[in-house]
């Protein structure tokens, strides 16, 4: 076995090794738990799609084996340095929650080494991964608080992850107009969560948003 900063790993691979996007979407997840819609309902014979034609069939094999670095790559296409440091915390900070390092500072190093990361383009995202761990009680009250219908231990983990994000933002860096961080969230939730994630997600944020004793669309600073 190696003792890592994850703890006793058994050569398996870190948590956050494989993270993306599409890793974070299942339908058994939902802001609530697991999935509670109806049994999909059986079609009868006659309503069954036709057979797809070889070259429909083809092109659904290519899709399905896209590797998940170019679908990866696909979904980061266009986002900027601080939604790519924001996109990189998130993923550190949902690792975090499923396998907690001993040490922060050694569970950073091991995931900029393993995901080859030059790890100066990611000032900001060690920032908010610091900031987010080192403020996780107060951001996990205000969760609580705000969710109050919801039972926090049943709130899917790629979600719980975005929210503390976005509140240690809204909260804890008045650099950034508070409009702005739950856009970015609600955005980086459009490729890590589901699409109903939406509603839960902008609901807590606007909560804590109406509280701030600060500008909305402006930075504090």
């Amino acid at each position: 076995m190696n003792d890592g900063p994850w703890g006793k790993t058994g050569g398996e691979e870190t948590p956050w090794k494989k993270l993306s996007p599409k890793d974070t979407q299942s339908s058994a997840r939902t802001p609530w738990g697991n999935d509670t819609r109806p049994p999909r309902k059986e079609r009868k014979p006659e309503e069954e799609e036709a057979a797809p034609k070889p070259e429909e069939a083809e092109k659904e094999v290519e899709e399905v084996l896209v590797p998940v670095e170019e679908e990866q790559a696909d979904v980061e296409e266009g986002w900027n340095r601080r939604r790519r440091n924001r996109s990189v915390a998130i993923q550190f900070l949902y690792a975090w929650e499923l396998n907690r390092p001993e040490e922060l500072s050694d569970g950073l190093n091991e995931f900029f080494i393993e995901r080859e990361l030059v790890r100066d383009d990611y000032v900001y995202a060690e920032e908010l991964i610091h900031g987010a761990v080192e403020k996780m009680e107060i951001i996990d009250k205000v969760i609580r608080e705000k969710a109050e219908n919801w039972d926090f231990d049943r709130i899917a983990k790629i979600d719980l992850t975005l929210l503390r994000l976005g509140i240690h933002e809204l909260l804890h860096r008045p650099d950034v107009p508070p409009v702005v961080v739950i856009n970015e969230i609600i955005d980086l939730g459009k490729a890590y969560s589901e699409k109903k994630s939406k509603r839960f997600l902008n609901g807590i944020l606007d909560q804590v948003l109406a509280q701030l004793d600060r500008p909305a669309r402006e930075s504090s600073l």
